[in-house]
């Protein structure tokens, strides 16, 4: 009985469209890992912004849905890395914008910390040494994003102050849990550090760690460890045989090498191709 009563008051305090937009988050999910499942780049390419807006119609109906908002974030962030940045750079920075937004979000909920903006460096750090392993999607999604728009606006004076904060942030989730996401953590510190030159912040002994790192919590499956230490500490150190091994390594890699994360290998593989066409350009 108690049980029960408990039930009618959790769901008392759910509109019936909020229990509508429960009830069919299964099935989202399902086509969440089907779709990182697909091994067609062009197809994915197509269907995502699709998937996007029916997760963005589903969250006008339960605005504080945090696996809604954390999914967004990813959506938009992997979207813009995988098939935008490359050819439209100021489309993709307003997507990272997008996913970062809807990840701030999520923080604020997970958290229960209503004020994460405007907080200078100090309180920055305080408030991060307050959260939780439970926090940790909100706030890994919440970097990424972050990072991924920091990357497309490099001539920002605001994105350049934004890197302190990034930096605590990004370590911090990588405590909570470096395996995180296929090591998530880890290849986000690698491409962080490796991306940019010591006098602008890089450290090249950290980036190979994290890669390193990175490449042994996913056991070589997940290729875009590979291709994010080739393009950033690689190319940052002038590494031409590290570059091309680790590319070759990704077009060598068999089709089924990680099943259940076969779009962002295919994705990895296409990169690969491109950026060995510039080794001679970049070394």
């Amino acid at each position: 009985m108690i049980r029960l009563a408990l039930l009618f008051l959790v769901l008392g305090g759910c509109s019936s469209s909020q229990m509508a937009v429960q009830a069919t988050l299964p099935l989202v999910g399902s086509q969440i890992l089907a779709m990182q499942e697909e091994s067609d780049p062009t197809l994915a390419e197509k269907a995502i912004p699709a998937n996007l807006k029916m997760l963005e119609g589903l969250l006008k109906q339960d605005s504080d849905n945090v696996w809604i908002l954390e999914n967004l974030a990813q959506g938009f962030c992997g979207y813009a890395f995988s098939f935008v940045e490359d050819t439209e750079p100021d489309r993709a920075s307003s997507l990272y914008a997008r996913g970062k937004d809807y990840a701030l979000r999520a923080t604020i909920i997970r958290t229960g910390r209503e004020k994460w903006q405007d907080l200078s460096l100090d309180e920055w750090s305080r408030a991060l040494k307050e959260v939780e392993v439970a926090d940790q999607p909100a706030l890994f999604w919440l970097g990424q994003c972050w990072g991924g728009w920091l990357m497309q606006n490099l001539d920002s004076v605001e994105a350049f102050a934004d890197i302190p904060r990034l930096e605590i942030l990004m370590k911090k989730v990588h405590e909570l849990n470096p395996a995180f996401h296929h090591a998530g953590p880890s290849l986000f510190l690698g491409t962080f550090y490796g991306g940019r030159s010591r006098m602008l912040g890089g450290n090249p002994e950290k980036s190979r760690h994290h890669f390193e790192e990175a490449l042994e919590l996913t056991e070589n499956k997940y290729l875009l460890v590979r291709l994010l230490f080739a393009k950033t500490y690689a190319v940052q150190n002038q590494n031409r045989q590290l570059f091309k091994s680790q590319l070759q390594a990704i077009l060598q890699a068999p089709p089924n090498l990680f099943p259940e994360q076969r779009l962002a290998n295919e994705v990895a593989r296409k990169k690969a191709a491109q950026l060995l066409d510039q080794i001679d350009e970049l070394f």
